[in-house]
Formats: C-alpha cells, sequence, structure tokens
C-alpha cells in the first residue's frame, strides 16, 4: 500500500524506482517510489517566494531549477540508487506560475510568476468589462441558447482573475519592455512551470506541457483540447509562444546526461490537484475528492467538460494515450492563509491543536469566520470580499473562534458541493479527502454531517506526489496497467455523517451566511 515511510531502504542493485517531484506553494519534494507504491526515501527544498512591490508573487527560475536537479539528487542518494535504477520521473505542480524566454537563446526575461500573485487585477477587471468580451460573451450566449452546446455556455459565463495565467501574460505583454515585440516577431516563448523544467531537462529541445497543466492557463479549450485562438486574440498573444501540448503520461522526454550523472526519462508532468486525484484513484465519473491545504479545492470526476454558469471550472484531468478524463472543480483558495493569520494572532500554537480544541466548546457561540483574504469564489465569486469575524460577544473565547474558522472550512466545501451535485444531477455518497488540513477531525466530521456523506481520508499525506509516479510509472511499464495499482492505496480513516448534528449545523450555515452577505463588495481595490 502506498506509504508516508521515507526510512531509507537502498535494494538490490537490480530493483528499479520511479522518481516523483512534487512542487507545491511552500515545499518541492523528491520521492523514491518502489513497486509496492511505497516512498522509501525523500528529499525536500523550501520555496521562497520573492515580494518586490505589494501583489507580486514571484520565483527565481534559476533558483527553482538549481533546487529541482539537487533535490532529485538527494533523494536518490538517500535512497542508495543510481540514475541507471529509475525507470521514469513524474512531476505534479502548483497550476498557473509562468515566465517567458527567448525562443533562439533561452534568455529568461522574467521571473515566475506565482499564481498567487495579484498585480494584474485591474487587467482582469477591465478585461471582463471590455467590448470585445462583451461582445463575445453575448454571442456566445446566443449560440449556447441556439445550439445547447456546452461549450458556448462555458465562453459566455467565463470570467478572467488574476489567477489565470492568461491575465498575468496580458500584463507581462504590455508592461515589460520589448516583450510584445519579441512575440510579434515570434521569438517569445511563455509557459508554466512545468514546460520551464522541460525545456531546461532536455537542453531546449522539448517545449511542452500537459492537457491538465494547460486547462488552468486559461488559454486552452478543454472542449477542443487546444489552445484557444480567441483567448489568445484577447490577450494578444501568438499561439505560437505557447507549447505543445503532450498527454499526461507518456514519454515527454530524456533528460541531459549532465544534468543527474545520467538520462532520466519524463513520463509525467500533471497539475496538482489532477494528481492527487489519480493518487487516490478518483478515475471514474462521479467520484469525489477534496484536497484541504493551501486552498481548498472539490474535484468531481466527469466524462466530458462542464460548463457552469456559477463558477465551477471545466477543467482536464488527464489524458492516457485515447482516454482523457475531466473533472468540474470548485475552490476556496483561502484555506491555508486563514490558519496561518489565526496562527499569528495566538488562537491556537500548533495547527494539529485546532480540532480539540474546537471540540471544546458546543457552538461558536454565534461567531462566523468568513475565509476570504483572496476574495470568495463560487457561489458568490466577488474578488471583492474581505475576510472578517462578526457575531462577537463579552463571552467569545478563542476556542468559540476556532471552531467558528473550521466550522466556514466545511460550509464553503458544502456550498461548492452543491453546486456540483445540482449542475450534475448526482449526490456523492462518498468523498475521498487529502491535504495537511485534512488531519484535522473535527473538520472532517462537520463535512461529514452537513454533506451527508462518507468522507475518507487517504492514509498516505503526498496524493499529488503518488499521482504522478502513477503517471509515469504507468506509462514507462513500471506497472503494466491501472488494475496492478488496486489496494496499494487505502483509507483507514472514514468520517461517517450524525445525522443528530446535521439540523444544529444548518442553523450555523444559515447564521454564516448571513455574515458572508455582509462581507461582500467591501473593498474598491483589490490591491487593498
Amino acid at each position: 500500500m502506498a506509504s508516508d515511510s521515507t526510512t531509507p531502504t537502498a535494494g538490490n542493485e537490480n530493483d528499479i524506482y520511479v522518481v516523483s517531484v512534487d512542487i507545491g506553494s511552500t515545499t518541492m519534494r523528491c520521492f523514491i517510489v518502489d513497486a509496492d507504491a511505497k516512498f522509501i526515501a525523500v528529499a525536500v527544498q523550501p520555496i521562497e517566494y520573492l515580494r518586490p512591490q505589494h501583489g507580486y508573487v514571484e520565483l527565481d527560475p534559476e533558483v527553482i531549477w538549481n533546487q529541482f536537479v539537487q533535490v532529485v539528487k538527494d533523494a536518490m542518494k538517500k535512497a542508495g540508487i543510481s540514475v541507471s535504477q529509475v525507470s521514469s520521473m513524474g512531476i505534479s505542480l502548483a497550476r498557473g506560475t509562468f515566465t517567458s524566454w527567448h525562443r533562439d537563446t533561452g534568455e529568461i526575461f522574467h521571473p515566475l510568476i506565482s499564481w498567487q500573485d495579484t498585480r494584474a487585477t485591474e487587467v482582469a477587471k477591465a478585461m471582463n468589462k471590455g467590448s470585445m468580451f462583451r461582445t463575445l460573451s453575448a454571442g456566445s450566449r446566443f449560440l449556447h441558447t441556439v445550439t445547447r452546446d456546452k461549450r458556448f455556455l462555458a465562453a459566455a459565463v467565463i470570467e478572467f482573475k488574476s489567477m489565470h495565467m492568461c491575465i498575468r501574460a496580458n500584463w507581462v505583454l504590455n508592461n515589460m519592455p520589448g516583450i510584445k515585440e519579441l512575440a510579434e516577431q515570434d521569438k517569445l516563448l511563455m509557459g508554466t512551470l512545468d514546460t520551464f523544467l522541460l525545456w531546461r531537462l532536455s537542453n531546449g529541445k522539448v517545449f511542452a506541457t500537459d492537457c491538465s497543466n494547460a486547462s488552468a492557463t486559461a488559454f486552452y479549450d478543454p472542449f477542443t483540447l487546444g489552445w484557444s485562438s480567441i483567448s489568445c486574440q484577447l490577450m494578444g498573444l501568438p499561439i505560437t509562444a505557447l507549447p505543445t501540448v503532450v498527454h499526461t503520461s507518456g514519454h515527454i522526454c530524456t533528460s541531459e546526461e549532465s544534468i543527474f550523472g545520467g538520462p532520466i526519462e519524463v513520463h509525467c508532468v500533471v497539475a496538482d490537484q489532477q494528481a492527487a486525484a489519480f493518487g487516490q484513484m478518483c478515475w471514474d465519473p462521479l467520484q469525489v475528492k477534496c484536497t484541504l491545504g493551501t486552498g481548498s479545492f472539490l474535484d468531481v470526476v466527469t466524462h466530458a467538460p462542464h460548463a457552469s454558469a456559477t463558477g465551477i471550472y471545466p477543467v482536464v484531468g488527464w489524458r492516457i494515450g485515447d482516454e482523457v478524463t475531466y473533472m468540474a472543480e470548485g475552490t476556496a483558495t483561502s484555506t491555508g492563509s486563514c490558519v496561518e493569520w489565526a496562527q499569528q494572532m495566538g488562537w491556537f500554537e500548533d495547527v494539529k491543536d485546532t480540532s480539540d480544541i474546537a471540540k471544546s466548546v458546543e457552538d461558536s457561540n454565534g461567531a462566523c469566520f468568513v475565509p476570504a483574504f483572496s476574495g470568495i469564489e463560487a457561489p458568490y465569486k466577488d474578488e471583492w470580499a474581505c475576510c472578517s469575524v462578526l457575531g462577537l460577544k463579552p463571552n467569545t473565547k478563542r476556542e468559540h473562534l476556532v471552531r467558528a474558522m473550521l466550522e466556514s472550512f466545511a460550509f464553503r466545501i458544502s456550498q461548492l458541493l452543491d453546486i456540483c451535485t445540482k449542475e450534475l444531477g448526482y449526490r456523492p455518497e462518498s468523498i475521498r479527502v487529502d491535504g495537511g488540513v485534512s488531519r484535522n477531525d473535527f473538520l472532517l466530521q462537520t463535512i461529514a454531517d452537513l454533506t451527508s456523506c462518507r468522507i475518507q481520508r487517504v492514509d498516505c499525506k503526498e496524493t499529488s506526489a503518488l499521482g504522478a509516479a502513477f503517471f509515469a510509472g504507468l506509462s514507462s511499464g513500471f506497472w503494466k496497467s491501472k488494475e496492478d495499482l488496486q489496494g496499494k492505496v487505502t483509507f483507514t480513516d472514514e468520517f461517517v455523517p450524525e445525522p443528530e448534528n446535521k439540523t444544529r449545523l444548518v442553523a450555523a450555515f444559515d447564521l454564516w451566511e448571513s455574515a458572508v452577505q455582509r462581507s461582500l463588495k467591501w473593498y474598491k481595490d483589490t490591491n487593498v
């Protein structure tokens, strides 16, 4: 079964392994994975952000590249294996972070701009209100009315945000000297972090991304499985500046021998949420996984792209050969920042204690926490909302506040599930969960009680890394088929709904919803 054990257990020199690199929001980790899907070694590198101005969140491409190489070397050294024992490599990573470089020289033009960067907020606002965008939306709405084609509905209701790579790309084109001219001369290459790493690993021979990463850029059309000429035209970026889109699982490139002391075949690049879903074996339509980490993500596996008018995103899950899997995704991006803020405010010393703290009181004593440091997503779709705590009383204690915060995370997940249930016409019996915040028993029981779903917590904490390893191993023949993976992922902890709690939680939700309404449209400027 999949295991988090990382004690070095070097095997026979003839044994082979999969190398899986997971690049998250705070750390870069490399895992050496054996045939039983056990992690026999792990190496870690911290990710340090650059914040040169308010709203800017960047990474140094050279630092990230050097860390990537080093973390792979460190993991292999800990495992006591050589390059010749590596069957393949898989890479999972947070979506939307990108940079640009020269097609001929490889010169990097600017730092990696993180998905958390908000410098292009005004660009998104102007784009959404622009005449070209409004005309496109109106035309798409008419075509959807006539044809009922969901592709036109998706185009009619899309609303750009700074987290979309395409918006930040437009900012780069219009604010960094010389970039637009290079694009016009077909000398500009622009790609997300996976594309940059593949370019470096192949010494400039491979300029590629996979469909899961591409579908999160808003440059990509999941209905046609290709770059959208309309989106590129809106943003002013030639399609030729964007990478080739390859399968999630398949041979993508072979690293230059000098990098690791021998060649390593890369057989997977995949976005982190999609990797986590695959790592939890959510492979069939209508299976649901929920990641509770830096952000909260609810993903429902679908057989086709899902067009939503309420803010659920259609993304490509993965592609293996001719098999394409899609996901409908709802997000609540402020989870991690709320936990960090509460800790800084002294609500608790250790995050691990929050479950017991919340259980120590019967309810939140009327306190309501609105988790909206980055605005609040579906169903409100309000980037101007503020994070707030309402309903304080003279006898409000920190225990009440901790409980109110954790309940707010459950309320957001319940909302996202309700939207997906209504739009997909299906209510799941169970939800599989992962992520650091999923270790909180109180939160998972609250989600179970609210949604009336069994909540299954995966034993392996690193499901994105596991998913990337599965994709790479299936492609390289390390595992022959998905059937070989059965039984390698386990869910020991299950939280069963307790119906007697539902009435109280629904009343608490209604009060919380009133608090949310008072927090909407709070700011006039998202740079506050």
